[in-house]
């Protein structure tokens, strides 16, 4: 049902209850009338707390966390929540960080950073351990919405094969893949597997961490080491903009892709496809031990 739909039956819902708790208030020793009073207005909140999921839903504000295990029958052991949906909020507001500002944090993620996402957790289901958490959609002064950008670089990564693992996480960076690894040592510990949904601008996306994924995923998270990282002054012709914050820069040496923080959005923004242009980057050698090759990867600094 749509959250319009929600949002009016929830109305309709408190208007009855409130018509009926103002009977109950003149009939004070009505047992019914009081019960029914009681009822009628948990009824309307019910409601109205699902319109609110819905509409969060709708517009991308909802990420769907159901925790699968035989210890995880509607309710689960305190330490095994916070070791699993602990790291996995900080490594939302780590890959956020890196994600705004085109570096990791030096500690927690700033302020302003955690003030825009505003993770909350909205609600339990029924089920497993059924975790709603919603966020903040709304776009920032440059139009872009960090908290959609954030879910979908964790998304990517989760998802991410061995060709694309490595862009993956440069995009999020290594402190927030470290406590994606944290995760996936809290859900193993804990004999627990996962499914993560959420409805984002570009249609639904699903992580299914099943045993097996989860197996997977913490391999290639294993397989990372401190990339060697220095500053690179690139000059070439501007060859593409995506609004997934990559610029590409036709140099003597080839295409190079530099990846941009939302913080230089603007910046990015005043160049022009074909034009010339000079650019402080900083790249990041990683060693790729399953290649057995060097992975550059390359963040915008600024534009001279």
């Amino acid at each position: 049902m749509s959250s319009n739909f929600l949002r009016d039956h929830a109305e309709s819902l408190k208007a009855f209850a409130d018509e009926t708790q103002r009977r109950a208030a003149a009939a004070p020793s009505d047992f019914f009338l009081q019960l029914a009073a009681k009822n009628q207005a948990a009824a309307a909140l019910s409601v109205s707390r699902q319109a609110a999921l819905s509409e969060a839903e709708e517009i991308g504000e909802l990420v769907d966390v159901r925790l699968i295990g035989p210890r995880a029958n509607g309710s689960i052991p305190l330490d095994s929540f916070l070791d699993t949906i602990g790291p996995l909020t900080k490594a939302w507001k780590l890959a956020a960080h890196r994600l705004r500002y085109g570096h990791d944090a030096i500690r927690g993620a700033a302020s302003d950073v955690v003030n825009a996402l505003n993770f909350k957790l909205a609600g339990l289901a029924p089920g497993s351990t059924h975790v709603f958490i919603t966020g903040n959609a709304s776009p920032d002064l440059t139009g872009d919405s960090l908290l959609q950008a954030t879910l979908n670089q964790t998304f990517r990564l989760l998802n991410s094969s061995q060709a694309d693992f490595y862009d993956a996480v440069d995009a999020v960076g290594g402190r927030s893949a470290h406590q994606l690894s944290e995760f996936m040592k809290g859900l193993d510990k804990a004999g627990l597997a996962v499914q993560f949904s959420w409805n984002s601008s570009e249609g639904l996306r699903r992580w299914e961490g099943k045993p097996d994924e989860i197996t997977r995923v913490r391999a290639l998270l294993d397989t990372i080491n401190e990339p060697e990282k220095y500053s690179e002054t690139l000059e070439g012709s501007v060859a593409g903009i995506t609004d997934t914050g990559r610029l590409a820069l036709r140099t003597v040496e080839g295409k190079v892709l530099v990846r941009f923080p939302l913080k230089l959005t603007e910046q990015v923004q005043k160049l022009r496809i074909r034009s010339h242009a000079k650019i402080i980057v900083e790249t990041s050698k990683y060693w790729d031990s399953v290649e057995k090759k060097d992975v550059f990867k390359r963040h915008l600094i600024s534009v001279e």
